[in-house]
């Protein structure tokens, strides 16, 4: 969505930010977490922004100056990029005592024109406002006196903000570029000042900005003995699709590029959504005149911007940061495009060194820049490339033409020729990742909710709902009795993460892979995984199909070691009747995108928030009660538990058969849970036409499963009267579960009302 801006202000005027406010999209949620900052009530001391190569977290600290700029009486914004000033630690500082005092000036005096003012800090000092000047001279005199002292001048010129809060007057600061005061030359660490120059000032903001791979090792290097405390994480990455197509309509209209909608869709899936590349590559069209309707001319302009225009440039200076030397330059191209070119996705690291004949020193460090800029990933032994495919396809072209000298004509031709028969080819992928059902998402969501199990078998779901209008359809999942309870998911990832061979028959959002936790607990014995996979057929799955998904899941499992599994497969239109046959047979669950979109509005925050309303809304059915373990105190609950039973109407034998249960529940829990506090938790809760009991208790000692006794498994304890007790539940009870929670026990039973 487009952010709020701030031109409905009578005085508001751009100042920092390069580009309209309205051009600016897809980040107001990550705007308003800066802006919010500056007032006196901000509870954190600061933002670490944690940003991918080239997402666009410059305008976004710019376009947060000018909103905070255009507030008055509150915090004065101050922004700096380390990496736009010089090689060395003392003329960083230097510069950013400029910067502060100039843009300080200029939000005191309300005058946007001082920000970028070129004035000498004893000039600026001059159009300081009366209350400011005393400290200012002060503060630039202590400046000219400390000259001599290098490790002094650094620090005074880093203390700017804390004497401005000293005399009243607070400021934000926006630190752009922080993982580059690592290149920084001098006896003073930047990494520590940094880190102290938060902790020393309590009236001042902070936002640290920089690439998300290198920022917190900066920040919290060994070296550093300060911590950042109360400050909040900003992810920010390329833009979405949805967000990456409006910021090329809205750029391409400011610029008069004429553009189709093919065109839009191709370049926001090209670039994937990288806003800077986006609007270099938009700028160009705009200089050339060159009009955007056709997959040919949008690969016209990308070739001929990668090989020699804006794109070209932009690439050629991360390549030259990461390696500044010729020589080294040109061996990093052989060795990157070299490794692009192999099926081998990981490749050990000293490989790599001997190819390039660099100390280990040299080689970890240049591994290091090529890391944080996101162009491979490295560890201490192996290097894999993860580069973008407009980093492939400059590496690759530069390659051809400076490593092997090839005829520019040549490269050309043969770049455009593959990026257009690459076009049709990434948009189809495009398509079927949006028209995905987003079993990773959904995965994610689980945690212990129980819901209808008909919405993972796809045959009982087509016998109970066939022809059943949808308002029918929720009245009745609501009214089912047979319900699944979801694992705890603690981790999800898509199936190619896990296995590769996964990545050559399945989009990488049509398989997903899910770690948690049933209802057993944080233990061995209690840890599941989930493997969902979506089958791509128009029409129900046949069981070829079927049984071919059902072997790749197992052999997936197998390939990485799973103990316990769960599979589950999801076909939009659903499955044959064979199909159906073969996965009860294999207990694999089953369902369809109906649903899959029921499941959906179950376990998403708004259909728990409609949930919780109709709660809320409903007489009060959920009574608590706490006792003391021993005493014959059992029978105190045994005399509540009948009270409810009658008020719903049970029949006595029902109601005799809640109360033995929970006698034997209570029972339990007295003689084997190794409780601190020695208490019984119940809680009592009428739901539909059942009455659900739950019993817990805090400590260690944990009977053994139920599944397990009504099994004959277990210890030789649970064949005595342990093992009955829970038998006797079992019986009496319609549902029961028992599972181990973070701090003891719970039983879960329930009674469903009858006639």
């Amino acid at each position: 969505m487009p952010t709020e801006t701030p031109d409905q202000h009578p005085h508001f005027k751009r100042v920092l930010g390069r580009i309209p406010p309205n051009d600016f999209v897809g980040r107001s949620v990550e705007l308003q977490e800066i802006v919010s900052l500056a007032p006196d009530s901000a509870r954190r001391r600061g933002l670490l922004v944690l940003s991918a190569p080239a997402s666009g977290v410059t305008e976004l600290l710019r376009q947060a100056y000018d909103k905070l700029f255009a507030q008055r009486g509150e915090a004065t914004p101050i922004y700096f990029s380390w990496s736009h000033s010089v090689d060395t630690v003392l003329n960083s500082a230097r510069q950013f005592l400029h910067a502060f005092l100039s843009q300080f000036i200029a939000h005191r005096r309300g005058e946007p024109r001082l920000v970028n003012s070129p004035l000498p800090v004893h000039e600026l000092a001059e159009l300081a406002i009366p209350a400011d000047a005393g400290w200012i001279q002060k503060l630039i005199g202590n400046y000219e006196r400390a000259r001599g002292d290098e490790n002094a001048l650094v620090r005074l010129c880093l203390s700017a903000p804390q004497q401005a809060a000293a005399h009243g007057s607070r400021t934000l600061i926006l630190f752009d570029d922080m993982h580059a005061i690592d290149e920084l030359k001098g006896d003073v660490d930047l990494r520590i000042e940094s880190a102290r120059l938060s902790v020393a000032n309590a009236g001042t903001q902070f936002v640290y900005a920089g690439l998300r791979r290198r920022l917190l090792d900066v920040l919290n290097g060994e070296s550093s003995a300060h911590r950042l405390d109360n400050f909040g994480t900003l992810h920010v990455d390329g833009l979405n699709m949805r967000n990456a197509r409006i910021l090329i309509e809205r750029l391409a209209f400011s610029l008069h590029v004429p553009l189709s909608d093919e065109s839009r869709d191709l370049l926001a899936q090209q670039f994937s959504g990288n806003p800077l590349l986006l609007s270099l590559y938009l700028q160009a069209a705009h200089n050339k005149s060159i009009e955007l309707e056709t997959y040919l001319d949008c690969q016209r302009l990308y070739v001929d911007e990668l090989l020699g225009g804006r794109l070209h440039r932009r690439l050629n200076v991360v390549l030259e940061n990461i390696a500044p030397a010729v020589s080294l330059r040109r061996g990093l191209l052989r060795a990157l495009h070299e490794s692009s070119l192999t099926s081998v996705t990981k490749t050990p690291a000293e490989a790599w060194r001997k190819k390039l004949d660099l100390d280990p020193g040299e080689f970890d460090n240049l591994m290091t820049r090529l890391h944080a800029y996101e162009l491979a990933s490295y560890t201490a032994t192996f290097l894999e490339i993860t580069a973008c495919a407009v980093w492939r396809d400059y590496l690759r072209a530069n390659y051809r033409l400076q490593i092997s000298a090839e005829p520019r004509a040549l490269v050309v031709a043969e770049t455009l020729t593959e990026t257009l028969k690459r076009a049709p080819q990434t948009m189809a992928r495009q398509y079927r990742r949006e028209s995905a059902l987003g079993l990773r998402e959904l995965l994610a969501r689980f945690d212990h909710q129980r819901v209808p199990a008909s919405l993972f078998h796809f045959e009982k779901f087509t016998s109970l709902y066939l022809g059943l209008q949808p308002e029918e359809v929720v009245a009745t999942l609501d009214a089912e009795s047979e319900l699944l309870r979801l694992p705890q998911v603690i981790h999800t990832a898509a199936g190619g993460s896990f296995h590769a061979p996964m990545r050559q028959v399945s989009d990488e959002e049509r398989c997903a892979v899910a770690h948690g936790f049933d209802t057993n607990g944080y233990t061995d014995a209690g840890e599941v995984v989930w493997v969902a996979a979506e089958i791509e057929s128009k029409v129900e799955a046949g069981r070829a199909i079927t049984e071919v998904w059902c072997e790749r899941l197992k052999l997936l499992a197998q390939a990485c070691g799973f103990r316990r599994v769960r599979f589950w497969l999801v076909a939009p239109e659903g499955f044959t009747a064979e199909a159906g046959e073969l996965l009860t047979r294999r207990e694999v669950l089953s369902s369809n995108r109906r649903q899959l979109e029921m499941l959906t509005v179950r376990l998403s925050p708004a259909g728990a928030a409609d949930k919780a309303a109709e709660t809320s809304a409903a007489p009060a059915n959920e009574f608590e009660m706490v006792i003391p373990m021993g005493g014959d105190t059992e029978l105190i609950a045994a005399q509540a538990v009948e009270q409810i039973a009658r008020r719903l109407n049970f029949q006595p034998e029902a109601i005799n058969q809640i109360k033995t249960a929970l006698i034997e529940a209570c029972i339990n829990a007295t003689e084997h849970s190794l409780s601190p506090d020695r208490k019984i938790y119940q809680r009592f809760r009428i739901e539909d036409d059942k009455l659900v009991i739950i019993v817990s208790s805090r400590g260690v000692g944990v009977p053994t499963p139920l599944s397990a006794v009504s099994n004959g498994e277990g210890s030789e304890s649970a064949k005595g009267r342990r093992g009955w007790g829970l038998k006797l539940i079992r019986a009496l009870m319609d549902e029961v579960e028992f599972e181990r929670v973070d701090d003891g026990t719970r039983l879960r039973m329930a009674k469903h009302l009858r006639p």
